[in-house]
């Protein structure tokens, strides 16, 4: 491994980091999704940031990408907003950039690279949530076209985005079972719900989709006919990793205000910092982050070199996403009562974090996937 972290990257960081502090803070929009926040990051380019300057993007490494997204999970208070940018990113116009023909590059990448359309991933089923594979949405073949029928639940972006990376049943054989098609929210039989109101993440609205005889042009097949299962591995694989790379910058920036709460609160004539119960949430922190940033830097190395990295996704999603949340919680628990009021913002950074143990795939599937894959290697 050597992923030395250069000069240009490092600027690139804080160029990131300083224009998310000034225009992606909006306080009016914490709990909604914002479309002044989304043409800024739009003119800013980042949503091109891996992608070729022949669809309008600026063609870094995912290394490069690391930084900027941990850098943005750092300046941008917004969590919300930022899984709207990470869903549209990395398993919408990711994939259509990665798998798509020639065509759907055409008709789709400038636009979303430009912000001019979202993107929304449509794998998750009121039935079938981590078992994925055991989806219902099925396509039928009618010629010119294929019909999709069935209904997806929890999708973020859902009530904004304008196109859809969908995943349907178009086989019986186990091993080429699925689909991957690309759906515009105008195609005929295509429904966006209501926005779900949940705990967190307000920003990022979710909604059920509803495909009802919903009609979808043949050369809308992303990737290979019935070889859908593959992106859908690879989808999760660039989402355990970059979805994910934000919160090391967030785990920074809550650490930081604990430090400085910490040496300024004075319990008994001395600064809490100074008790051990303190210090050591703090010192926990500092090693969950250290850690965390090793395994999303050694990620994004892999995916630069072209490699597979889907344990190690798994194994930096279940990591990061546990001590996410314990840096949260003890955060909140340093703040006190402090901490429990909406005025510190403590609470709502608790309330975003705990969602990232269950999405991407639980945190329970991700130990059954780190299993089963060091078992194989082991047979």
């Amino acid at each position: 491994m050597d992923f030395l972290i250069s000069e240009e990257q490092i600027m690139l960081k804080k160029e990131m980091m300083t224009f998310a502090k000034n225009h992606l803070n909006d306080k009016d929009s914490m709990e909604t999704f914002s479309k002044d926040m989304w043409q800024a990051i739009c003119d800013f380019g980042l949503l091109g940031v891996t992608v070729s300057e022949e669809y309008g993007g600026l063609g870094e490494s995912y290394l490069t990408a690391a930084l900027m997204f941990e850098g943005l999970g750092y300046a941008c208070h917004n969590n919300g907003f930022i899984f709207v940018i990470n869903n549209h990113i990395w398993v919408s116009q990711n994939l259509i950039y990665l798998y798509g023909n020639k065509h759907l590059k055409d008709k789709y990448l400038a636009i979303m690279v430009a912000g001019q359309k979202i993107g929304a991933i449509a794998i998750t089923e009121a039935e079938a949530g981590s078992d994925a594979m055991n989806m219902a949405t099925h396509a039928e073949d009618k010629g010119d076209y294929y019909v999709l029928n069935g209904t997806k639940m929890f999708i973020s972006n859902g009530p904004i985005a304008d196109i859809f990376i969908v995943f349907a049943v178009t086989s019986e054989d186990s091993f080429k079972r699925y689909t991957a098609f690309v759906v515009e929210k105008d195609f005929e039989g295509f429904q966006v719900c209501e926005d779900i109101k949940k705990m967190g993440l307000g920003a990022c609205p979710t909604s059920e989709i509803v495909m009802d005889n919903c009609k979808v042009p043949k050369e809308n097949v992303l990737g290979t006919f019935n070889m859908g299962a593959n992106i859908l591995t690879a989808a999760l694989e660039w989402e355990r990793c970059y979805e994910f790379a934000p919160h090391v910058g967030v785990m920074q920036r809550i650490m930081e205000r604990c430090i400085e709460h910490a040496n300024s609160r004075k319990q008994f004539s001395r600064f809490i910092g100074d008790n051990q119960a303190i210090s050591h949430k703090i010192a926990d922190m500092q090693v969950s982050i250290e850690l965390s940033r090793l395994m999303l830097y050694k990620i994004a190395w892999l995916k630069d070199q072209g490699k597979s990295a889907f344990m190690e996704t798994s194994i930096f999603k279940l990591y990061i996403s546990e001590n996410y949340i314990k840096t949260c919680r003890d955060a909140l628990q340093i703040f006190g009562a402090y901490g429990y009021t909406c005025e510190y913002d403590i609470e709502r950074e608790l309330r975003d974090a705990l969602a990232c143990s269950i999405y991407s795939g639980t945190n329970e599937m991700q130990k059954n996937t780190i299993y089963n894959m060091i078992r194989s290697r082991a047979l």
